[in-house]
Order: structure tokens, then C-alpha cells, then sequence
């Protein structure tokens, strides 16, 4: 009796294991059929907003070329090297730390050393804070003739949310009394302004890679685009962390979706408009020009990158309620060093200048990390760092398709 009861039980467990089983294999088969054929047609990550929201490159990758350096032309700054100029930046500036994909070379920072002739060392602000510099040996040391500080629009707040008491002990910083004004001893002579001498490298087209360059299918990948599309495609329910939005005409972007591109969530957040945030930061950060500046060899330089969406909002078909006011309230501040970015790069975008930003990432493309290098090289003339000149007009960029042979073409950037 008990043998039979065990060999019913047995039987009953073991079809219900079997049952499993073949349910497992069943939905297996399912996702190697729909993964391994999306995995062979996509095209390889290349923007960070494709990777955040799970949109196909295919779609939303640039079609046009960009350029790049091949070595660049600005490093990572080196523990113990002299710079014209240090900048500390975000990923506008150089790779982010946990991006193993984009190479150097194709920065503004690489387009400013190739115009100027100025060496340019780049420092990431997540590895290295803005206090830990100034209270360095490299910056005692060997003060650069500029410091530039470039924060993405949309980092501002958390960039900038303690800055006013650093800012303030940073004025009385032994480390940089030392380096200023020791009792007794007079502020450091002014230098004079360095004479442009242009390196006049010329950039390298930079494609995007296919599909059919993939040495193996990419299955991660097409798993995590599935994961993230699924519920958009079959539920309508939008990615929190990026939008696609429709524009109001095409040519603004070189991708396949000519009507429409990806934005960040946040890019639209009401706090680009809130002047009394805007206007207390802003005292902070002439503080902190205050604070670097103290040295008498090292002028200060803001850079607040627009965010996407700041650039584009009266490009899309449904504007967002309130714009940005970043730049605005910020220049206000005539005693503020900032590098204005905003309203000319608006202005490209109205001319009809093609991927200021890259149509599947959230930052400058080319044309946006060229214009960006022209305006800081007005800067720092206007600051005494460089010997004023008469910049050109007209940018040198590589080629566009369809032209095989990628004969340089030429975009307006005044």
C-alpha cells in the first residue's frame, strides 16, 4: 500500500516537474526567438539616452559622421603636470567614469587645444571634487592660468548645493593664502596673456558602428532593450527616466526618426525656472570664483552645459510649460565669468545647423562641442588669459553622407 502510494505520489510530482520543465523550455525557445534575430539587427550602443529608455540605435543613432582626434588633443589631467588650463567637468567634458565606450578625442576640450595651442588637462568631478583640487598640491603648486568649471545644466543643484560654506573657508584656506598673499609678501604679478597658436590638427570622421560589425550578437543588450521597450510597446507606458518627443520639423537631427528624438525626463524639470534657487547659486558661485582667483595667477571660468531639452524646447510640437532661466539669471551677474552657451546654440538650432546634440544622447554633438570651444576661447580672452582674436565664422567639420571619398563641409556657427 505505502509502495503504491509512493509511486502515485511520485508519478504526480514527477509529471508536475516535467510539466515545468517543458513550460521552461517553451518559454526559452520563446525568447531565443525573439532575442537572437533583434539581437543580430540591432546596431551596437552608442548614446546614453538609447541605453536608459531601450531605444533601438537603429532608430535614433546619428547617420551623420562626427569628428574626433586620433590622439586627442587633451588629456586626463596627470597628478604632478603643469596646465594652461585645468578643466573640471561631467561627461561633457570627458568619459564618466563607469562609461567604458566613448573614446577621447571628440570633446570641446580637444577642439580648444587645437584652436588655441594651450595645454588642456580634464579632471572628472566625481573623481575628483572641486574642494579636493583647490586644496591640492597641484594647484598650489602649479596654478593653471584657468580653471574651468563645466556642470551639465541639470546637475547644477546637486553640483552647486554645497558650495556656499566650502566656498567661503576656501577664502581662508591656508593652502591657498600660501599660494596668494604670505604676510609680509606682495600679490603674485599679473601674467600676461598667451598668444593663441593654433595646433590646426584636422579631426577624423567618426561613424557610428552597425549592426553587422558585431563580432558575436549582442543578446545582453537586445535583453535589456526588451525589457525597457516592452512596456512602452505593449502598454503605452513611457520610460521614466527618458521621453521621446516630437518636433515641430525635421533636419534637426541626422537619425532615421526625423520627427521626433529622445530627451531626458528631467531636462524639463521646474526648477530651471526658479529664480531665487537660481539667484542663491549664483551668489555661491562668485564665492567660489572669489575662493580660486585668490591665488592671483588663476582666472575662473563657469560653464553650465544646456541641457537638451533647454536647447530644443520651442522646437517640439508640444513645449514644455516653463523654460529654462539658468543662463539668464546667471549672467545677470556681470562680475560672474560665464561662458555663454544657451542662446547661440538656440540660435544654430534655428539655423537649421544639423545634431548640436547627438540625436540618441543627451550631450553635444560636433557641431555643439566646436561651438562650445569658440565661446570659451572668447572667454578667456575677455579674461586676459588668451590675446584676443578674430575667430572665424565658419567651422570646418568632416563629411555627411552620402559622399564616400568625406570631403570636409562647412556650418555656420555665429
Amino acid at each position: 500500500m505505502r509502495m503504491r502510494f509512493g509511486s502515485l505520489l511520485g508519478g504526480l510530482f514527477g509529471g508536475l516537474f516535467r510539466g515545468f520543465d517543458g513550460l521552461a523550455l517553451r518559454a526559452c525557445a520563446l525568447v531565443a526567438a525573439l532575442v537572437l534575430p533583434l539581437a543580430h539587427a540591432l546596431d551596437p550602443p552608442d548614446g546614453d539616452l538609447t541605453r536608459m529608455g531601450g531605444f533601438a540605435e537603429n532608430r535614433f543613432g546619428p547617420s551623420a559622421p562626427q569628428a574626433i582626434f586620433v590622439p586627442p588633443l587633451a588629456e586626463a589631467a596627470r597628478l604632478g603636470t603643469a596646465y594652461d588650463v585645468v578643466v573640471m567637468g561631467d561627461g561633457f567634458s570627458r568619459p564618466d567614469p563607469s562609461d567604458s565606450r566613448t573614446p577621447y578625442g571628440h570633446y570641446w576640450t580637444d577642439h580648444l587645444r587645437n584652436q588655441t595651442g594651450l595645454s588642456v588637462g580634464v579632471l572628472h568631478l566625481d573623481e575628483t571634487p572641486l574642494a579636493k583640487y583647490l586644496a591640492s598640491a597641484d594647484f598650489r603648486d602649479r596654478p593653471p592660468r584657468a580653471l574651468v568649471l563645466e556642470v551639465a545644466e541639470r546637475d547644477l543643484p546637486a553640483r552647486t548645493a554645497h558650495l556656499p560654506a566650502p566656498a567661503e573657508s576656501l577664502l581662508r584656506a591656508p593652502a591657498l593664502t600660501v599660494v596668494s598673499q604670505q604676510r609680509g609678501q606682495s600679490a603674485a604679478p599679473k601674467a600676461a596673456p598667451l598668444t593663441p597658436k593654433a595646433i590646426g590638427q584636422t579631426a577624423q570622421p567618426w561613424t557610428r558602428a552597425r549592426a553587422h560589425a558585431w563580432a558575436a550578437p549582442p543578446v545582453g543588450y537586445a535583453m535589456d532593450m526588451l525589457v525597457k521597450a516592452m512596456p512602452r510597446a505593449l502598454l503605452n507606458l513611457p520610460a521614466a527616466s527618458v521621453q521621446e518627443r516630437t518636433l515641430v520639423y525635421a533636419g534637426l537631427f541626422s537619425s532615421a526618426a526625423a520627427s521626433s528624438t529622445l530627451f531626458r525626463t528631467d531636462d524639463f524639470l521646474p526648477w530651471r525656472a526658479d529664480r531665487a534657487l537660481l539667484e542663491e547659486r549664483r551668489r555661491s558661485l562668485r564665492a567660489l570664483q572669489a575662493a580660486v582667483e585668490a591665488n592671483g595667477r588663476t582666472r575662473f571660468l563657469l560653464m553650465v552645459a544646456p541641457d537638451k531639452g533647454t536647447v530644443y524646447a520651442d522646437f517640439l510640437l508640444e513645449p514644455p510649460p516653463v523654460r529654462s532661466a539658468v543662463e539668464e539669471v546667471l549672467s545677470d551677474d556681470r562680475t560672474l565669468h560665464l561662458a555663454p552657451l544657451a542662446s547661440g546654440l538656440k540660435a544654430l538650432a534655428a539655423g537649421g545647423v544639423t545634431d548640436l546634440y547627438k540625436p540618441n544622447d543627451s550631450r553635444w554633438g560636433t557641431e555643439g562641442h566646436f561651438y562650445a570651444a569658440r565661446v570659451v576661447q572668447a572667454s578667456l580672452a575677455r579674461l586676459g588669459v588668451l590675446v584676443p582674436t578674430e575667430a572665424p565664422s565658419v567651422a570646418n567639420l568632416p563629411c555627411r553622407p552620402p559622399s564616400s571619398d568625406c570631403v570636409p563641409f562647412q556650418v555656420q556657427t555665429d
